[in-house]
């Protein structure tokens, strides 16, 4: 068969399109498939009542409930380290002692020297009475008994300062062995035997109160009057945890707010109080703080995928008794990452499209799996 010339080519292609163009065109309407609606396959979930905890995430550090740096009170050499580093101590147990032989030799000297102030003042009361019994005879002068009654009384007050001066002795004495004023924890080890310290200079021993512990964070000031209850002394709960320890979780409560917010950054410092009985919480570490403003109770709720921000507005896919999406504007109340709360627009147990909405418009027919409760 031979070849069409090259000049004929395309206007021959070109007929042929437009012959298959009119064949499509005139073919019966029975020929023709006719479309019936489209139809959306998704999942719902039932609109719940529930109670619903308002919360605010934010970060905190851990810090002791109490926590001091002991040092020396006299001046001395250190003695004995009883204590280990990182050892829990209990109130009362000795940490450090110092040695305290000087000490001790004041202390003698003391008690010496007041034995002796009483011992002349006990004898100067005696030469005071037999002198008052020798007045009444007239055998000694006013002025001779005023002479003996003004030496006993300067006496009195030499012994008075004489057993001042033994107490401060003593006192001086007990400050050699030092004792953890409260149950915690020590830190490393600060001096060791043979070691000389100065008064109120060297640092024995640092003790952390670590049962209980607290944390602290702040909070924005917005929150204020949701946080009414610390000011007037009551508790908020806490919970807790850490992005590097997914054991560490705990739960407490927030039972104190700073009285001033802080300008700079327009926060007001919070703390809140764990048992810590594990020892799990460290001071300085940081952890992942979420504070219970309040709790709404019976608030209707929807999964938060559920919710869609159209113009400004919130709106949810409902599914009617027909079985078709209808688009419904409600006002949110709360939005967490997994659930909202629902304050207009919807009602118990309404079914919203939470997955599938995508391709939806209002009216359009659906295909709904089992609801999730």
């Amino acid at each position: 068969m031979p070849l069409l010339p090259r000049r004929y080519l395309l206007p021959a292609i070109a007929l042929l399109v437009i012959a298959l163009a009119l064949f499509q065109a005139l073919r019966p309407a029975t020929d023709k498939k006719p479309r019936g609606p489209q139809t959306a396959t998704v999942q719902v979930a039932l609109a719940t009542l529930r109670d619903v905890p308002v919360e605010l995430e934010t970060v905190g550090q851990v810090v002791p409930l109490d926590s001091v740096t002991l040092r020396a009170r006299v001046d001395g050499q250190v003695a004995t380290v009883p204590m280990q580093e990182g050892q829990a101590v209990a109130a009362g147990q000795v940490l450090v002692t110092l040695d305290d032989a000087e000490l001790r030799t004041r202390l003698n000297q003391a008690e010496a020297t007041l034995a002796r102030d009483e011992a002349q003042l006990a004898n100067a009361r005696s030469v005071l009475a037999r002198n008052e019994a020798l007045k009444e005879k007239n055998y000694v002068s006013e002025d001779a008994l005023r002479t003996v009654r003004t030496e006993m009384l300067a006496l009195a007050a030499t012994v008075k300062s004489s057993r001042a001066a033994l107490e401060n002795a003593r006192l001086q004495l007990s400050y050699t062995v030092v004792r953890a004023p409260f149950a915690g924890r020590v830190g490393g080890r600060q001096v060791s035997p043979g070691t000389s310290v100065k008064a109120n200079d060297t640092v024995l021993a640092v003790i952390n109160r670590l049962r209980p512990v607290q944390v602290a964070f702040a909070v924005p000031d917005r929150y204020l009057g949701q946080m009414q209850p610390l000011r007037q002394g009551g508790r908020l709960p806490v919970h807790i945890a850490s992005e590097h320890d997914a054991a560490l979780r705990a739960q407490g409560f927030a039972d104190f707010v700073d009285n001033a917010v802080d300008t700079g950054s327009g926060t007001i410092r919070v703390k809140a109080t764990f048992p810590n009985t594990d020892d799990r919480l460290t001071p300085g570490a940081y952890v992942k703080v979420t504070l219970v403003l309040e709790t709404l109770k019976n608030a209707l709720t929807v999964p938060a995928k559920a919710v869609q921000q159209r113009d400004e507005r919130s709106t949810v896919f409902v599914v009617d008794a027909a079985g078709k999406a209808q688009l419904r504007e409600v006002t949110v109340r709360t939005l967490r990452p997994d659930l909202a709360v629902i304050a207009t627009g919807l009602k118990p147990g309404e079914r919203v499209v939470q997955s599938g909405m995508l391709r939806l418009t209002p009216g359009m027919p659906v295909k709904v799996q089992e609801p999730r409760p």
